[in-house]
């Protein structure tokens, strides 16, 4: 029995199966499943347990994962929508800013343009005024300035002369006109843009220039205004005309102060104007006083031969009192009133022959004698450079000449001062 065991225990033994019983009712059924059956299928179990968990886990993973891709979307979605929005704002305040800077622009450009037609309008006065300045003498041509500067610098109006000949004026009307066209043509900023602050610079010299121009005629007027009347004056003829009044003083402690008040501005042009309207007028009035004065000659051309006051007499030889100046000139030439006025002799008067007498009121009068021909009658008024008779040798005379007086009150003066003023005063005056 022993011995069987010890054998048993070396003898291999036989697989074990195992069974599968199926009972369904009375009927019983068994399979037997072989070792490699069990673990193939234990092996596909365990595959299929893996594949659940791992797809399980993976779909797991996968959810967060497409959660986490759709929150970084979004959160990319709202930081460019944010930053969109923040540029379309930084856009609208460009775009304010630009409207802005535009209507600032478009208000500087208007201001600018309603300066340069008020200094347009201005321009036509102060143009007026250089008109009426020229044809008093005040302005001279290039050609003369000079000379005339060196001759006597008070009566040069070299501002004036300078603002007449300057085209500045035309050049700021072609910038502002084409202003409106192309930049081109006009001063151009670093913005491209026409340099507004140049235009307004211009404008500002223009109204300056405008200013001292005038201001230099007016002053100019009233010296050659004051200048006359003393001339004037030294005939003993009084002008009803106020003198400049010149106060100056070097010293810094003078009492003088006032609002600052630049020579660009509006009431500096406006003072001028006025200063240089009275000052024509002042002229104006001088120029009346001095066309009533026997200050031209009475002949064309002619030689002095005879001065006023002592000389020896043509016909005795001794000396006497001489109460004209003599002019040589053939006989029949024409002979003309010196000054407006009326005449009061004409006719044979003695030594004196054919003689016309016009009285130019305030006591002064002149006289023409030694005529061949008296072309006016008693009491016919006559005006400067009215043609009164010819050239003769009547009366008490060696030869054809004219023997021409000036009297002030029924007293004989020199006829060469009023004739000597004349020359003076024209050339101020031209």
């Amino acid at each position: 029995m022993a011995r069987e065991r010890a054998e048993d225990r070396y003898r291999p033994r036989p697989q074990a199966t195992r069974r599968i019983v199926v009972v369904k009712g009375d009927d019983a059924r068994s399979y037997t499943v072989r070792p490699w059956i069990a673990g193939l299928v234990a092996i596909c179990g365990i595959a299929l347990s893996v594949g659940y968990i791992g797809s399980t886990a993976y779909l797991l993973f996968r959810d967060d994962l497409i959660n986490a891709s759709f929150t970084r979307k979004a959160d990319l979605q709202q930081a460019y929508e944010d930053r969109i929005a923040s540029l379309r704002s930084e856009i609208d305040k460009i775009a304010s800013r630009q409207l802005l800077d535009q209507v600032a622009y478009d208000e500087k450009v208007e201001r600018l343009l309603a300066a340069q037609r008020n200094l347009d309008d201005r321009q036509k006065a102060v143009s007026t005024l250089l008109d009426q300045a020229r044809s008093s003498g005040l302005l001279d041509d290039a050609a003369t300035a000079d000379d005339r500067a060196a001759a006597d610098p008070s009566i040069t109006g070299s501002t004036a002369d300078s603002y007449a000949a300057d085209t500045t004026a035309a050049d700021i009307e072609r910038r502002f006109a084409a202003l409106g066209e192309s930049s081109a043509t006009v001063p151009v900023g670093p913005d491209g843009k026409p340099d507004l602050k140049a235009l307004a610079s211009d404008l500002n010299r223009m109204t300056a220039e405008q200013a001292a121009a005038v201001q230099a005629i007016a002053n100019a007027a009233e010296t050659r205004a004051d200048q006359v009347a003393t001339i004037v004056e030294r005939l003993g003829v009084t002008v009803n005309v106020a003198k400049t009044a010149s106060v100056k003083s070097d010293r810094v402690d003078e009492a003088l102060g006032g609002p600052f008040i630049p020579m660009n501005s509006p009431e500096a042009l406006a003072s001028a104007m006025a200063d240089a309207s009275a000052a024509f007028e002042k002229l104006g009035v001088i120029r009346k006083a001095v066309g009533k004065l026997p200050v031209v000659a009475p002949l064309a051309s002619g030689s002095v031969t005879s001065n006023f006051g002592s000389r020896s007499d043509p016909f005795l030889g001794s000396t006497a009192f001489h109460a004209g100046i003599d002019f040589r000139a053939p006989t029949g030439r024409d002979v003309a009133a010196t000054a407006p006025g009326t005449v009061v002799t004409a006719g044979r008067n003695g030594g004196y022959g054919n003689m016309v007498e016009i009285d130019h009121g305030h006591g002064l009068t002149t006289r023409y004698a030694h005529l061949s021909k008296i072309k006016v009658e008693l009491g016919q008024k006559v005006a400067r450079g009215a043609i009164i008779g010819e050239v003769g040798s009547t009366g008490r005379s060696t030869g054809p000449h004219l023997h021409y007086e000036t009297r002030v009150n029924g007293t004989a003066v020199n006829p060469m001062t009023y004739l000597t003023a004349g020359r003076q005063i024209k050339k101020l005056l031209h």
